[in-house]
């Protein structure tokens, strides 16, 4: 389980037990994942209260991420954003999986036909992280680009992953939930359960309305494997355009048979 680090107290703990555990890097990294948590423009100031470290901390650990291109200053504003050898970074992530690409016609040509979005994820945590997105040619709402990051519990994808996983991970995730983000737990809580205990019978995952927007979406955790991590595959509809029974009656089908197909062309034994 990746740690989630969101708070000097939290290095504070894992350093007790892992005297390994490098702090200042920690720190340094904890900083770059604020932007994750809200993408906008912060103040040394701001980080210092966000993450609990003092402000000269903080001031030189900015000041060595510009140096190094992690992060750009707006010296109009005296604001730190972040910075393009951040985004570089997930380049060599991304060209790795060669699924990408070899399998982008198909995804589209669903995307296409659902009139919705179709993606490629990997669970990271508590979330799961876009990798790849198709969307209907003449677009949709909300739809997700590579790079974002949305929770395990108020996605699809993460139900999926959820499913997927044992019982014993599966409960320390639940309990991380509730100890990270008990609001967003209670309120896909219900969503969660229906989802897992339907999930064997489906043969999908499914979310209905949790990731905002109003969108429905049903997914399915391939057995696709880049590294430690099985490739997850998600399609997205507005609820305006598809009811949640189409959704699981007609594109949830379509989405076994494509991920089928993907795990045909990656060389992965059918059972």
């Amino acid at each position: 389980m990746i740690r989630q680090l969101l708070h000097q107290s939290d290095v504070d703990v894992v350093r007790e037990s892992n005297p390994n555990f490098a702090g200042t890097l920690a720190k340094g990294l904890m900083i770059l994942q604020a932007f994750l948590r809200e993408p906008r423009p912060y103040a040394n100031s701001e980080l210092a209260d966000l993450l609990g470290l003092p402000r000269p901390t903080v001031s030189r650990l900015c000041h060595t991420l510009m140096e190094l291109g992690y992060l750009d200053h707006d010296e109009r504003i005296d604001r730190y954003f972040i910075g393009p050898a951040a985004v570089a970074l997930g380049y060599p992530y991304l060209s790795s999986i060669p699924l990408r690409t070899q399998a982008k016609p198909d995804i589209q040509a669903l995307a296409n036909q659902i009139r919705g979005a179709v993606s490629i994820g990997v669970p990271m945590g508590l979330d799961v992280l876009y990798v790849e997105t198709c969307s209907y040619r003449h677009g949709i709402l909300a739809r997700p680009d590579v790079g974002a990051v949305r929770s395990v519990a108020s996605t699809a994808m993460g139900r999926a992953w959820l499913y997927s996983i044992d019982k014993n991970a599966r409960t320390e995730v639940l309990k991380q939930l509730k100890a990270l983000r008990p609001e967003e737990l209670a309120r896909c809580e219900s969503g969660i359960d229906e989802s897992l205990s339907m999930q064997g019978r489906r043969g999908f995952a499914v979310n209905v309305g949790d990731a905002g927007f109003g969108v429905n979406g049903v997914a399915l955790c391939s057995r696709i494997r880049h590294g430690s991590r099985h490739l997850l595959f998600n399609c997205a509809v507005p609820g305006t355009q598809m009811s949640p029974e189409e959704m699981i009656s007609h594109v949830g089908p379509q989405l076994v048979s494509l991920v089928r197909r993907c795990e045909l062309a990656a060389g992965v034994e059918q059972t």
